[in-house]
C-alpha cells in the first residue's frame, strides 16, 4: 500500500516535542522514494484513528513550482462561477531540495484521485505511484487509498458462473426523433412468462459495454442481495440531440416510451413500484423528471453521485406530488467538492416530502470509479429484500 515507513509516522507523532523530527522523517521518506523502495503519496494512520496524513511528493528539478488538484483539493474548481482557481493545490519546497510537499488530512477507508500540473497545462498522473484510476472526461488519473479501504467484492471476486445475458438493441423515439442504443441485461435462468421487476440506466449504456454493471448483477443476485430483474442500460442523449436531449422530450421518452417498450418486449412488471430509473451525475435531473412524470411509471430512484445540474428549484417540485412516493437511495462523495451540497439537498428534500430515501455518502470523490465501486450498494438498497437499515 501507498504508505510510509513507521519510523515516518511516529517523527510525524513527535512533532510537537521535537521540532525538526518530521522534516527528517520526511527526509529519509524521500530517500526512499530516490531509491524506488517506497511510492507516493505517504500515507500515515495516527495511532488512535482518525484521518490520515497524506503527504504528495513531487520533484521538479526546474524549480517550477507544482500543484496537486485532487478530489481533497476540488479540482480547483470554482463552483460560483464555473471556473478555475489555478492556484489550488500549490506544493511546498522542501528545504532547498529540488522536492516539494502538501499535505492533507484524509478520512479513514478513503480512495482519492488526483493529478499533478506542472505551469498552468501540463497536467499528469504521478510518476511515482503505480495505482491509476479512469479519469472523467478520459485519460487516466492517479489514486491512493488510506487504511480501512475495502473494494467491492463484486468486482473484485471472479465473475460468477451464473451469469445473465445481455443483448444489444436499439429503441425508436418519436420525442427524441430518432433510435436510441440500448443494452438489456436479462438475469441468469431468465424466463418470459415471469415479472420482473426493472432498473432503467438513463445514460448507463457504456457502463453495461465495458461489463462492470453487468458483473455487479449477476454477484448481486447470484449471493442473493438482490431478486433477479430486468435492466436496461440506455444512450439516453446523441451527439447532436441539443435541446432534444433536455426537458420535455427527455422525459417522454424516459417515463413513456422505455417502459412500454421494454413491456412489450420482455417479461418484466408493469407495476410502478417495482421499477427503477438510475442517473449518474449530469443525468440525476432528467432521472428525477422520469420519476415525478405524470405517467407514474417509476416507483424508484437512483441518483448516483448526482451533479449540480440538478437545482433545488427541480427539487421542490417534490413537494407538490402527493399521489405516490418513491424509495430512493442517492450515493454522494464526501470529496466531492462541487456536488455533495446537491445531493444532501436532494437527501433531504425528498425525506422532507415523504419518500423513503437511504442516503449512502462515502469518502470518495466525483468519478466513475465512485460510482461503480458503489453501484452494488445501490441495487441493493433499491431492490434488496428486506431493505436494509
Amino acid at each position: 500500500m501507498l504508505a510510509v515507513a513507521v519510523g515516518l509516522a511516529a517523527s510525524c507523532e513527535r512533532t510537537a516535542r521535537e521540532p525538526g523530527a518530521a522534516d527528517a522523517g520526511l527526509a529519509a521518506a524521500i530517500a526512499e522514494v530516490e531509491a524506488g523502495r517506497r511510492t507516493t503519496p505517504l500515507v500515515v494512520q495516527p495511532a488512535g484513528g482518525g484521518d490520515a496524513l497524506v503527504t504528495f511528493l513531487v520533484e521538479s528539478p526546474d524549480g517550477k513550482v507544482p500543484r496537486i488538484v485532487s478530489d481533497v483539493t476540488g479540482w480547483g474548481e470554482r463552483i460560483a462561477d464555473d471556473t478555475f482557481d489555478l492556484t489550488a493545490g500549490t506544493m511546498t519546497r522542501v528545504d532547498s531540495t529540488s522536492w516539494y510537499r502538501l499535505e492533507a488530512q484524509v478520512a479513514p477507508g478513503a480512495r482519492i484521485e488526483y493529478l499533478v500540473v506542472h505551469g498552468e497545462t501540463d497536467y499528469g498522473i504521478d510518476p511515482l505511484n503505480p495505482r491509476l484510476a479512469e479519469l472523467h472526461g478520459g485519460g487516466p488519473a492517479s489514486e491512493f487509498v488510506t487504511p480501512g479501504y475495502v473494494p467491492p467484492r463484486e468486482l473484485t471476486d471472479p465473475p460468477v458462473a451464473s451469469a445473465g445475458a445481455i443483448v444489444e438493441t436499439a429503441i425508436e423515439s418519436r420525442a427524441l426523433g430518432g433510435s436510441r442504443p440500448a443494452i438489456v441485461y436479462t438475469p441468469f435462468g431468465y424466463r418470459e412468462g415471469r415479472a420482473y421487476p426493472v432498473a432503467v440506466f438513463h445514460s448507463g449504456w457504456g457502463a453495461a459495454r465495458e461489463g462492470e454493471a453487468p458483473r455487479v448483477l449477476d454477484w448481486l443476485i447470484a449471493h442473493g442481495a438482490i431478486e433477479p430483474i430486468v435492466a436496461v442500460f440506455l444512450q439516453s442523449v446523441g451527439p447532436d440531440d441539443g435541446d432534444a436531449g433536455k426537458g420535455a422530450p427527455m422525459r417522454a421518452f424516459l417515463a413513456e416510451e422505455v417502459p412500454a417498450w421494454v413491456a412489450s418486449s420482455f417479461g418484466v412488471t408493469r407495476r410502478a413500484d417495482q421499477r427503477a430509473i438510475l442517473a449518474i451525475s449530469y443525468g440525476a435531473k432528467d432521472a428525477l423528471d422520469a420519476a415525478l412524470a405524470p405517467a407514474g411509471t417509476y416507483g424508484r430512484l437512483g441518483l448516483l453521485i448526482p451533479g449540480r445540474r440538478l437545482r433545488h428549484a427541480d427539487l421542490e417540485v417534490v413537494a407538490g406530488i402527493r399521489d405516490r412516493r418513491l424509495r430512493v437511495a442517492i450515493l454522494a462523495g464526501r470529496y466531492d467538492a462541487a456536488n455533495i451540497a446537491t445531493a444532501r439537498d436532494a437527501r433531504a428534500t425528498l425525506a422532507a416530502a415523504g419518500h423513503e430515501v437511504e442516503y449512502i455518502e462515502v469518502p470518495e470523490g466525483h468519478n466513475p470509479a465512485t460510482w461503480r465501486n458503489h453501484l452494488g450498494n445501490v441495487l441493493v438498497s433499491l431492490f434488496g429484500t428486506p431493505r436494509r437499515p
